[in-house]
């Protein structure tokens, strides 16, 4: 991921009329770094759009980034650490699985959304192996009997039939999406009670009980995810990040259209 940023870097030293004046945390203590220059990308006669995304909520957007950072500083990170120096790979293997067969029947009905077949045989034979021989999903079997996971989630499925992913948005807690992904997560975190089969998620018992399951949840996939904030120093890293995840999104659906 390093280099990745490092080559991105190096292209795009060159923004015109940049000027960037944001908070950018440093060794634990806050500074302003406030950049004015003049420059030149020469390419395409001296014109890139290169670094150019519909982002209209942009000053909301990077104060959102910001509060994440506090966030992930202060909670995210201590606790998905401790979850990872606490808990054996073992065992932290078995919940990721476990929530991940969760997520294989809504790959399903996504698959007969779009007519993928492929998507729907694969989602339903995976979760019943893992959820019979796999002990309710904690050992990934399906993929031991060749059966790989291939899921399309509701975002891909808006994609394939041509809605606009609109304008690029960062997410509170979650990070950067777009209005499309967050209304389709949106949509997956409602109707995931109801299309639960082993109803994990809905008829719990307790409040605290629903909250425990959610927060394990979101505890397993922070500590899946090699990010940290600002870790490269630079006030462009809201466009770096940014452009990485639009581009990301581009291949994604090009794939998912391709299959």
């Amino acid at each position: 991921m390093k280099k990745v940023f490092i080559l991105i870097t190096l292209i795009f030293i060159g923004c015109s009329n940049v000027k960037v004046a944001e908070k950018i945390p440093n060794n634990n203590n806050i500074e302003t770094i406030t950049t004015t220059e003049d420059f030149n990308l020469h390419l395409n006669g001296g014109n890139s759009d290169i670094m150019d995304a519909y982002d209209p909520f942009e000053p909301l957007n990077r104060r959102i980034y910001y509060f994440n950072y506090h966030f992930d500083y202060w909670v995210g990170l201590p606790v998905s650490n401790s979850y990872n120096f606490f808990l054996p790979q073992t065992i932290r293997t078995g919940v990721g699985n476990f929530f991940n067969n969760l997520y294989e029947p809504i790959s399903a009905i996504n698959g007969v959304l779009i007519l993928d077949y492929k998507t729907v045989f694969t989602g339903i034979g995976r979760f019943f192996i893992n959820t019979t021989v796999g002990v309710v999903g904690l050992f990934d079997v399906a993929t031991l009997v060749k059966i790989p996971e291939h899921k399309v989630t509701l975002n891909d499925t808006l994609a394939m039939y041509g809605v606009k992913d609109g304008p690029y948005l960062i997410l509170p807690f979650l990070g950067p999406s777009d209005l499309r992904n967050a209304g389709s997560l949106l949509t997956t975190f409602v109707l995931r009670a109801p299309l639960d089969p082993l109803n994990v998620y809905a008829g719990s018992d307790t409040l605290w009980k629903d909250l425990t399951i959610k927060g394990l949840e979101a505890v397993d996939l922070r500590s899946q995810v090699d990010f940290q904030y600002y870790s490269l120093g630079t006030p462009f890293e809201y466009e770096y990040v940014r452009l990485l995840y639009l581009r990301a999104m581009e291949i994604r659906t090009s794939n998912i259209k391709k299959n």
